[in-house]
């Protein structure tokens, strides 16, 4: 359960939250309704699968993602949001800055979020 409380997990939800809410009431916040929530989508994506992994199948607070996994969900993103459902939603639209921010965001949880939960508590 630790690791749907990771901080950088819990930014990105919240960033989504505020994100679409603004979007919602008609006040998108420009630069970050574009591409703000999109840095942050494979983060919240790999998480989320991490915790089902580590929850359902591996049951263990020490696995981490491998690179091809992260990888897969990157590449998935990407063809699924820039390719596959603006060629069929006239509501999508293709930005090629889109897939440049899902790899740094890909390699973001990969160097700073996909870590073992520490179960040591610090002494005093």
């Amino acid at each position: 359960m630790k690791t749907l409380i990771n901080p950088w997990f819990v930014a990105g939800c919240m960033v989504w939250l505020v994100l679409t809410a603004a979007r919602d009431l008609g006040h998108p916040i420009p630069v970050a309704n574009n591409y703000l929530d999109d840095a942050f989508a494979v983060p919240v994506i790999a998480n989320i699968g991490l915790w089902f992994q580590r929850v359902f199948l591996i049951k263990s607070d020490y696995y981490i993602q491998p690179p091809g996994k992260v990888i897969f969900i990157v590449v998935y993103v990407s063809l699924l949001f820039e390719v596959i459902l603006p060629l069929i939603s006239k509501r999508y639209t293709a930005d090629w800055v889109d897939v440049l921010l899902y790899i740094a965001g890909g390699f973001f949880f990969y160097r700073v979020m996909n870590k073992p939960v520490s179960s040591r508590r610090l002494k005093a």
